[in-house]
């Protein structure tokens, strides 16, 4: 009678025991990022770069999307072009086609950073064809700069203890090392395989990329910019600030000049130490570059006429600069050798 009250006790309480709740999978947070988006044409080019605010060891996770109209040949950027700086820890390109029938490109590193502070994505170029056009011109696009800043590991104010002094010689391994020979062959057979794979991956990246000099690259982009027009008044700071980078990306890409962070006046001192500018070119660059900076960052609105001109300046300093740092005679000059003045820009 004992047992056959317990029993029933228990099937009343597990009949009166709540439903345990099974509690859904927190779903993980989105991690922030930093993006822009870059259009020209037919072509949309979105960077993207996550966590948008690294801490020094992280690893970063860039993706390069470039959306092309139906008719559109693009070509992304060779592996790690312009991500000297950083170490890339994977890359995967994929391609998809679009729902207008386009095709969508798209890249994905993961990058380590150099080192804590201020770091930035340089621009990323991509070369297209617009074949709808039917000049079958080959066209660039240059992406934003992204720029971010790496947290160091460190606190702030932390003080780093003095560093431990060497630890003693290792001792050595029993047995003569002449008798592992075999090791070091191998070893040096392995280092003389990988110089030579080394070198030849060097010479075909070096001719893939002497297609494009940096004169032929210069003159697409100004080709490009001429293309769009003149600007109107709510595009004429964007309008300089491409005219102007393409004259400076042009002496940088041409004589390693590498000063893309710096001011006019600085990137002006830079070029004269690294290049053997004659007179006439040192003067005109400088009152291209301070004709742009007056229209970027003093509201000086430019007439048609003044524009057009700059235009002019630009295409004339880098076919007659290319001409001299070839050894070819440039245009401009007399029947004697000697060179005609030049014009500086118009405003």
């Amino acid at each position: 009678m004992l047992r056959a009250a317990v029993l029933l006790t228990s099937v009343l309480l597990t009949a009166c025991r709540p439903e345990a709740t099974v509690e859904a999978p927190a779903q993980p947070e989105a991690v922030p990022e930093l993006s822009n988006v870059t259009r020209e044409g037919p072509v949309t080019a979105t960077v993207a770069l996550s966590p948008a605010a690294p801490r020094l060891g992280d690893p970063l996770k860039l993706t390069l999307t470039v959306e092309a109209k139906p008719g559109v040949r693009i070509e992304m950027p060779d592996f790690g072009e312009a991500l000297g700086r950083f170490s890339v820890l994977d890359f995967t390109p994929r391609e998809t086609p679009g729902e207008d029938g386009g095709l969508i490109a798209r890249q994905d590193y993961t990058l380590r950073g150099p080192a804590s502070g201020r770091q930035r994505i340089p621009g990323l170029r991509i070369e297209y064809v617009d074949e709808r056009a039917g000049d079958g011109a080959p066209r660039e696009l240059i992406t934003d700069e992204l720029a971010f800043e790496v947290e160091s590991v460190l606190p702030e104010g932390a003080v780093v203890d003095a560093l431990r002094p060497a630890r003693g010689p290792l001792a050595e391994l029993p047995g003569d090392w002449w008798s592992r020979w075999w090791l070091w062959l191998t070893l040096g057979v392995a280092a003389i395989a990988g110089v030579a794979w080394g070198a030849m991956i060097w010479r075909r990246h070096a001719a893939e990329r002497a297609r494009a000099t940096a004169f032929e690259r210069a003159l697409r982009r100004l080709a490009a910019l001429e293309e769009r027009g003149l600007p109107a008044e709510e595009t004429v700071d964007a309008w300089y600030v491409e005219l102007s980078d393409i004259v400076r990306r042009y002496i940088e890409d041409r004589h390693a000049v590498r000063a893309p962070e710096l001011t006019t006046e600085e990137f002006l001192l830079e070029a004269r130490r690294s290049v053997a500018f004659s007179a006439a070119h040192r003067d005109l660059l400088s009152a291209f570059l301070e004709g742009c900076d007056r229209v970027k960052f003093a509201r000086y609105s430019p007439e048609e006429d003044e524009s057009r001109s700059a235009l002019a300046v630009a295409r004339r300093f880098l076919t007659e600069a290319e001409a001299d740092f070839a050894d070819v005679a440039p245009r401009g000059t007399d029947a004697s050798g000697q060179r005609q003045p030049v014009a500086a820009a118009g405003h």
